[in-house]
């Protein structure tokens, strides 16, 4: 097994996953890279072109506020990924992600990972569900925040809420 074999196999994201499905991942050009601090591992609006299994470190998932100035909406860890706005078109990354500390990640190329999982629906369904466990989780963590941010006093009450038509991106 080579190293990038052992080093998925002990990712948690992948710890439900079958052999064959971790042999699958293993083909979708996956590879093995460091960030420095300040680093951007997911750009905002730009094409999203791979998914990352953070190994070690931490990463700032940033939201741009006007032109200028962004904001932190979670820190992802070590274990943990980043990344899924690969998985519907437009594929355009909806937040950045930004190194904290020195990170290693796991790479997996986005488009080779959409056509394993179109070819092989078992295995895309298996990626679906863990994908959409990192979201549910994430948006719980930003429903919190929210709330927070209410009962704190820095958001005002009467400002208006987000319609669902207004919802024009996923991910």
């Amino acid at each position: 097994m080579t190293d990038l074999g052992q080093r998925i196999r002990r990712h948690p994201f992948v710890a439900t996953l079958s052999d064959d499905h971790i042999t699958t991942l293993e083909g979708c050009g996956l590879s093995y890279l460091s960030f420095e601090p300040g680093d951007k591992i997911v750009r905002e609006g730009k094409v999203a072109e791979a998914c990352f299994l953070i190994d070690r470190g931490d990463v700032a998932l940033n939201l741009h506020v006007g032109r200028t100035e962004s904001r932190t909406l979670q820190i992802v860890r070590g274990g943990e990924i980043v990344g899924w706005s690969w998985l519907l078109p437009p594929y355009l990354g909806t937040s950045e992600a930004i190194a904290l500390t020195p990170v290693t990640a796991l790479r997996i190329d986005a488009t080779l990972l959409r056509e394993a999982m179109e070819s092989d629906r078992v295995f895309g369904y298996a990626m679906l569900v863990h994908i959409c466990n990192v979201a549910v989780s994430r948006l719980e963590a930003s429903r919190r925040e929210l709330l927070h941010m209410y009962e704190s006093g820095t958001v005002d009450p009467e400002s208006r809420p987000v319609e669902l038509g207004d919802m024009r991106t996923v991910g």
